[in-house]
């Protein structure tokens, strides 16, 4: 197809996309979309009211009953999957400084991945769509069944702000790519992005009813989870909603994935090389000013080696610039609103409150400019901090890192696994067999050795209260499959 030229990257969408069509929100709700750099105005968004979630549910429901879509051939699927790929690859750049004007993340950062990924795993899954086994035929010797994975039906996505593209593409390339039709609920804080991915998906030829985006808050979402027409949900946020969600989906056995928080720790072998590990430490720890889910907020050092490895942090994290996140020289941009600042901040005091100790950070930074109406925080390294205290067990989602000692190799796998969650991880050291033996011993769904990035197609997910299922890879492309077995006899 020819990529269309019309500008998907809005900082104004005053029409809800209810079923394929723009449409106007039917209690007439708006709101603005504030840039967490400056305090300011940013853009206006349409959000859903209670009848606009009934609209969009009703959409999706038919358009999977008429097989509009679900029926339509995987190249098909796949077709239109690469196109609106293409729609925003061609307008990285003005899908880049919107992400940054709605959420503050670096614009070098946007640019370079939270884009691009979320293209790349649209292209991922229209190439798995078409090449994937729907159909296998079983034979015990005596007679035959065909087995089948069909579209498991209507998907409810409720999605975060620290991804406002690549985690709504997480659920809905695979979910789409599988003949689903899918509801999409964007946080509040972030839904121009999710407008942008939507106008990309209509322009490429999805057809009507098979996408709604309607932003709102908990009750919004809380209506999407529990409509019984809603075949499956799929919600990546913080572990206390997940269980929320997960007991609505209880109640009527609704099909679920929840990928949730984490408080992942970053294991330091007694003779990891530091000069290299400190710089690759940095941005595991500190992506999106650390509101990842998947931050190495916790690291583990020898005791005998804890005052170099402070040191050595403590000199990396005074270097880090926060500011301006569309000033190539940032590295740490601001946090997504007031609210998660002053809970980043009540964490620190509470960490102080504990016995810990602050070797850098803490305190807000000081600008004299524009960016005091920012929403910013300081890199924080706490020192002094064992696995009991709040700020080692509780995910804070801001800059804020704990360095706590261990004596055998034993007790910092204790340490490590001594958590409600189990998302992320990582090992360090120079003997990269010893690395991964320690790697395996981890109850998590991901480990990073010496910080090296996971292959692509590898799937996403945790252990524990960190969520259950898998996005990305082969994992998430079956988690929207529901396997249907027919006996068809001894010859088949």
């Amino acid at each position: 197809m020819t990529i269309s030229s019309k500008s998907i990257a809005k900082a104004e969408r005053t029409r809800l996309f209810l079923g394929g069509r723009w449409a106007e929100p039917s209690a007439g709700t708006r709101a603005h979309v504030l840039n967490p750099a400056t305090g300011e105005v940013s853009g206006v968004a349409a959000f859903a009211a209670p009848s606009d979630v009934d609209t969009a549910v009703a959409a999706a429901s038919s358009s999977f009953a008429s097989g509009v879509w679900s029926r339509t051939p995987p190249a098909e699927r796949a077709r239109v999957l690469r196109a609106a790929a293409d729609i925003l690859e061609a307008q990285l750049g003005e899908l880049a400084q919107l992400m940054t004007s709605e959420m503050g993340v670096l614009l070098s950062y946007a640019t370079r991945v939270h884009v691009p990924n979320p293209i790349r795993v649209l292209r991922y899954y229209a190439g798995y769509a078409e090449k994937y086994d729907y159909e296998e035929h079983r034979h015990d010797g005596t007679t035959g069944s065909l087995v089948s994975r069909e579209p498991v039906g209507v998907v409810g996505a409720v999605t975060p702000w620290n991804g406002p593209l690549s985690n709504p593409v997480m659920k809905l390339a695979p979910a789409l790519a599988s003949g689903c039709s899918v509801v999409l609920k964007p946080a509040p804080d972030t839904p121009l992005s999710a407008y942008a991915l939507a106008e990309a998906l209509s322009l490429a030829g999805l057809p009507d009813g098979v996408l709604s985006v309607i932003p709102g808050g908990r009750d919004i979402g809380e209506q999407l989870v529990t409509d019984p027409r809603v075949d499956k949900v799929a919600f990546t946020g913080s572990t206390a909603a997940g269980r929320r969600v997960m007991a609505l989906c209880a109640e009527r056995v609704a099909r679920v994935t929840l990928e949730l928080g984490g408080k992942s720790a970053a294991i330091v072998l007694p003779d990891a090389d530091l000069a290299q590990l400190v710089p690759a430490l940095l941005p595991m720890s500190f992506m999106l000013s650390g509101q990842a889910c998947i931050a190495q907020t916790r690291v583990l050092v020898p005791r005998s080696r804890e005052t170099e490895a402070i040191e050595a942090l403590a000199d990396a994290y005074s270097a880090q610039r926060v500011g301006d996140p569309l000033d190539p020289a940032t590295d740490l941009g601001p946090l997504i609103n007031e609210a998660q600042r002053d809970r980043v901040e009540s964490y620190v005091e509470t960490g102080k409150a504990e016995g810990a100790r602050i070797v850098v950070g803490g305190e807000r930074p000081a600008f004299g400019s524009a960016l005091d109406k920012g929403w910013f925080a300081s890199p924080t390294l706490l020192a002094g901090v064992d696995n009991s205290m709040r700020v080692a067990r509780e995910e804070i989602f801001g800059p804020v890192v704990s360095v706590l000692a261990y004596d055998t190799e034993d007790e910092a796998v204790a340490i490590a696994n001594d958590s409600v969650y189990g998302l992320s991880g990582s090992v360090w050291s120079t003997d990269r067999d010893r690395a991964l033996s320690v790697a395996r011993r981890i109850r998590t769904g991901m480990v990073s050795i010496n910080g090296n990035p996971q292959a692509f197609g590898t799937p996403l997910g945790g252990f524990k209260q960190s969520g259950l299922g898998r996005e990305l890879g082969p994992e998430g492309f079956a988690a929207y499959l529901e396997p249907r077995s027919i006996a068809v006899g001894p010859d088949a």
